[in-house]
C-alpha cells in the first residue's frame, strides 16, 4: 500500500539505460512503487517469460534515437521545462521507429494496464496510438505530474468493479464537460445547465477530467478531441482499460474525421457520440440525451 492507502503499481520502464533511467526508478520507489527497468524493446523479444505490470514508462527516445540538442545537460525530472507537458506541440516526430516489426512485436509482449511514453521531442498521436499510450510526458518534467498520473491510475484499478451510481428520481443527470479552451467549456456548460434535468462539472485537460470522474462518477462525458496532458481518446481509453460501467462519451472535434484511432478495440461496446466544431445546441443536446440514456 502507497501512503494515500492504495495499491502500489507495478511500473515497468523500458529507456536508454543511462542516468535518467536510474534516477527515474530511484524516485518511483521512494514513492512506495515497485519498479523494473528493463533493458530495451528489443531485449523483450528474446525473453521466455513476458514482462508484467500495472503501467509501463516507455522512453520513445531510445525508439527514435533522439539526442539531447546541443549543450543540453542529460534530461532530469526537475521542474525546468516541465510546461510543455500541458501543451501540444508541433508533430515533428516520424514513425520509423516505431514501424520496426520487432519493436512493436516486443511491445505487444509486455503486458500492463496502461503506457505512458516519454519524450525530449513531440510526437505524433498516430505514433502514442501504435503503443496505446494513454499520455505523454516530455522530458524534463516534474516528479509530481508523473505521480499525480500515477495516483490518477491507482484510483481507475480500484474502481473496476465499481458500478455507475444509478439517477435517483428527481435527481439531475451529471455531465461532465472536459475542454482546454474555458470559452468553450463555459459555452457548453451554459446549454446544459439551460436543461434542468442536467447537472454539470467542468474540466479542462484529460488528466483532470478523470479526477473529476472518479470524484463524481458523470453518466456522461462530453470531450474535447485534443487537449494537453491526455486527448479526449485517452480518456476513454483509460476508462474502458478497467471492468466496470462507463458512462457515455460525447466527442466534439472540428477534425475528428481525421483522429479516428487506429485501434478501435477499447471504444467497441461503448457509446460514443460525435459533435463537429462549431456545434449547433439541438445537436449538442441530442447527442447528450443519447449517451445519458445509453
Amino acid at each position: 500500500m502507497d501512503r494515500c492507502g492504495l495499491q502500489r503499481l507495478r511500473v515497468l520502464i523500458i529507456g536508454q539505460q543511462n542516468s535518467f533511467d536510474h534516477v527515474l526508478a530511484a524516485n518511483i520507489r521512494c514513492r512506495g512503487h515497485e519498479v523494473v527497468v528493463l533493458p530495451s524493446a528489443e531485449w523483450l523479444t528474446k525473453m521466455d517469460v513476458a514482462a508484467a505490470g500495472d503501467v509501463l514508462l516507455y522512453d520513445l527516445d531510445a525508439a527514435f534515437h533522439i539526442q539531447p540538442a546541443t549543450g543540453e545537460q542529460n534530461p532530469g525530472l526537475s521542474g525546468r521545462g516541465s510546461a510543455r507537458s500541458a501543451v501540444a506541440l508541433p508533430m515533428k516526430t516520424d514513425l520509423r521507429g516505431l514501424q520496426d516489426a520487432s519493436i512493436l512485436a516486443a511491445l505487444s509482449g509486455v503486458q500492463r494496464r496502461f503506457t505512458i511514453a516519454m519524450s525530449s521531442d513531440s510526437v505524433s498521436r498516430l505514433a502514442l496510438e501504435q503503443i496505446n499510450a494513454v499520455a505523454l510526458l516530455y522530458k524534463p518534467f516534474e516528479m509530481g505530474l508523473l505521480q499525480r498520473y500515477f495516483h490518477v491510475l491507482q484510483r481507475l484499478l480500484l474502481e473496476q468493479q465499481s458500478q455507475l451510481p444509478a439517477t435517483a428520481k428527481g435527481e439531475r443527470t451529471r455531465v461532465l464537460v472536459v475542454d482546454d479552451d474555458e470559452a468553450v467549456a463555459r459555452t457548453i456548460e451554459r446549454c446544459l445547465l439551460d436543461e434542468s434535468r442536467y447537472a454539470v462539472a467542468v474540466a479542462h485537460n484529460g488528466l483532470e477530467a478523470l479526477e473529476q470522474f472518479l470524484d463524481w462518477h458523470p453518466r456522461c462525458v462530453v470531450t474535447d478531441l485534443l487537449m494537453p496532458w491526455m486527448n479526449g481518446y485517452q480518456v476513454i481509453r483509460c476508462l474502458a482499460g478497467v471492468p466496470g460501467t462507463l458512462p457515455g462519451f460525447v466527442v466534439m472535434s472540428a477534425l475528428h474525421q481525421h483522429e479516428v484511432p487506429l485501434d478501435r478495440a477499447y471504444l467497441a461496446g461503448n457509446t460514443v457520440e460525435y459533435i463537429d466544431k462549431p456545434f449547433q445546441v439541438s445537436h449538442l443536446l441530442s447527442a447528450v440525451e443519447r449517451a445519458c440514456s445509453a
